[in-house]
Order: structure tokens, then sequence, then C-alpha cells
């Protein structure tokens, strides 16, 4: 006699939705994970972030008395990032706002691409304020002096005149 292979029972549809559904959340687990943060990935890029930071820190604590920037004087700081370029650095006035911007031109060396890391750090300046002021309380002081003269000068002519009318009368 030859034995008979059992068979499974047929399976239910809900068994296979179910099977299709585990799949497919498997494949979404892997195909849409989200990207991890570049820090993590890449510690070159996290220690040019905290060069440029240290550097933007310090040249912002460099100022004058009226809150002017002391420039570096070149544009490259003695410190290489971690792709071994020269970090950088440039100036930028308006008004009485100054900047100081410290880059890093990232792993591929070139400027203004999406790779490169910066630090700006920001400063309100009195510069020409100051003359501004000085000039304003000479000119004031001026006009000031002028008007107490002649207001010295006039109230002498009013006291002679009043003595002058009493002798009459």
């Amino acid at each position: 006699m030859s034995e008979a292979t059992p068979t499974a029972p047929p399976r239910s549809p809900s068994f296979w939705i179910g099977v299709v559904g585990s799949v497919l959340a498997v494949i979404g687990c892997f195909a849409f994970r989200p990207a991890l943060p570049k820090d993590v990935e890449d510690p070159q890029r996290k220690e040019a972030r905290r060069l440029v930071a240290v550097w933007a820190d310090k040249l912002d604590r460099q100022t004058t008395d009226t809150g002017v920037y002391d420039r570096w004087p070149t544009d490259t700081l003695p410190d290489d990032d971690p792709w071994g370029r020269p970090l950088r650095v440039a100036y930028s006035q308006g008004g009485v706002a100054e900047d100081v911007t410290v880059l890093s031109l990232g792993p591929d060396g070139k400027e203004h691409t999406d790779d490169d890391v910066l630090a700006v750090r920001h400063a309100v300046n009195l510069k020409g304020v100051g003359e501004g002021i000085k000039k304003n309380a000479e000119e004031t002081t001026h006009h000031a002096a002028k008007g107490l003269v002649r207001g010295l000068v006039d109230g002498a002519k009013e006291s002679v005149r009043g003595e002058r009318h009493a002798e009459k009368n």
C-alpha cells in the first residue's frame, strides 16, 4: 500500500492578506527609513562645525571700544579644517552692524556649495556715531554761546533804555 501525503488545508483570504501586509511592512521599513543626521554619519563635518564656532566666538570677542571688529590680518586662519584646508575668515559691514564669518570649504574644497560649514557672528558698532555726536555738540555749544552773548547784549540795552526812560520821567 502506498501512503498518501497529507495535504494542508487551504488558507483563508485573511491569512494571505496578513502575509502580504507583513511583507509590505518589512519592505517599507527599509525603503522609507529616516536618514540619519549628517553629524552622526560624518564626524569630520561635526569637527568642522566645532572649529568654525570656536574661531567665530574668538573673533567676535575681539573688538575696539566702539564695537568694531579687530580684523584678522589675512583671510585664512592658522587652523585647518578636518579635510586639511585652512579655515577662512571674512568681515562685512552695513550701517552700524558688522559680521564676521568663519568658513570651512567642506569635503569638496569649493566655496559656496552645500557642504560648506560656516559660523557667523554679528556686532553692533558705534563707528562714526561718536564723531557725529562731537560735531553736533560743538555746533550746539557754538549756538548756545552765541545766543547767550546776544541775550546779554540785548538785556544790557534794555536795561540802559529802562534807566534813561526812568530819568526822563
